[in-house]
């Protein structure tokens, strides 16, 4: 890599690595292991001090250092790494011992205060700024429908706005109840709520998920099973039906051809510059949820998809949206109407943000 090469002296160390984390009390001990006469740190220990992830590439003998939002990149068995286009140099090499890297100690106390400003090494301690927690602690529920649009009806007359407030209500008490998350409800009873006021609640409430739960329908009967959604655009005629009956609530209720206009122009314009970098996530959040929502009701899987949603434009965080099953078929129909079922539903969609959440706070909080 083209940059500038700089080397720096290294530091002489006697004793293990205090972490301390500035204005609070937490201290911990980062200890050092002597390698040839060199003091070096466990890159396992490393990682679990400082939160930071590590990948090895074994065809180019590389390791990536993920910490702080920046990465750095070792050569394995060389003093040298770069980051930002700089070379530099620990002056002792990376080294693997069996299945374990080991950094040169020099990199704690002397290179990372170096890169990072907000950090500082004295009297064999390394001060860091009091960590920021990113997790995820809000998260809002949309129950599809409400008030004067009914959703999707079955044969049997169970409407869809009410399968949808049920299973959010059971969610809504998971959630808060077994992760402490706060969470928010685009509708607590039976209301219309417009599709641009749902996400612009998500917005306002600087939510970290936006979760929208829908019943199904289809012209055949038959057609059965769970499907999760995130934003794109649609790439099957099943998605783009679903799409289409989703979308048709701001025809029938919202104003009709005016009000489409404006959805399809600002909104979407808007929605494509800022939501890209949220889109693996919200596909990685619809995997784990289809994956926990088919295992834990045996339902037919219908696999992830993508389709241009208008409720999920407008939402700047990780956004999804849940077909629970189809009120179409008289056998799921009635599953749906069935209060252990809805429970049982909310619970599988539970334990998938439950694993997503996990996964997303470490990434964030690197």
């Amino acid at each position: 890599m083209i940059g500038l090469l700089i080397t720096l002296c290294q530091g002489v160390l006697w004793a293990d690595i205090n972490v301390s984390f500035k204005n609070t009390r937490k201290t911990v001990l980062l200890p050092e292991t002597k390698l040839d006469g060199v003091e070096y740190v466990r890159v396992e220990h490393f990682n679990s001090t400082f939160n930071s992830i590590t990948k090895e590439e074994r065809a180019d003998q590389r390791l990536h250092l993920y910490i702080e939002g920046r990465q750095f990149v070792f050569l394995i068995g060389s003093p040298f790494y770069s980051s930002t286009d700089f070379s530099w140099s620990m002056h002792h090499p990376l080294k693997r011992v069996k299945d374990q890297f080991y950094l040169p100690s020099v990199f704690v106390t002397e290179h990372l205060p170096l890169h990072f400003k907000q950090m500082e090494y004295k009297n064999k301690t390394l001060f860091l700024p009091t960590p920021k927690d990113n997790s995820v602690k809000v998260i809002v529920l949309d129950p599809g429908h409400g008030g004067k649009d009914p959703g999707a009806v079955g044969k049997g007359r169970l409407q869809e706005k009410v399968v949808n407030l049920n299973v959010c209500l059971h969610l809504k008490r998971m959630l808060e109840e077994e992760l402490g998350v706060k969470v928010v409800m685009t509708r607590n009873d039976d209301r219309f709520v417009a599709l641009r006021d749902r996400t612009k609640l998500a917005n306002d409430q600087k939510a970290d998920l936006f979760l929208s739960v829908h019943a199904n329908a289809a012209k055949a009967r038959s057609a059965a099973g769970i499907e999760t959604y995130y934003l794109s655009t649609a790439q099957t005629s099943d998605a783009r039906a679903v799409e289409a009956l989703e979308n048709g609530v701001v025809e029938k209720y919202e104003g009709g051809e005016a009000e489409i206009a404006k959805y399809d122009a600002l909104n979407f314009i808007l929605s494509d510059l800022c939501q890209t970098e949220y889109l693996e996530n919200s596909n990685n959040m619809a995997l784990l949820i289809q994956q926990s929502m088919v295992s834990g009701t045996q339902a037919i899987d219908r696999g992830v998809k993508q389709a241009n949603f208008y409720v999920l434009r407008g939402a700047f965080m990780p956004a999804v949206l849940i077909e629970v099953g189809f009120l179409s078929n008289p056998r799921e129909e009635e599953l749906l109407g069935n209060a252990q079922y809805q429970e049982r539903l909310a619970r599988t969609i539970f334990e998938g943000v439950k694993r997503f959440k996990f996964r997303y706070d470490r990434i964030r909080n690197i």
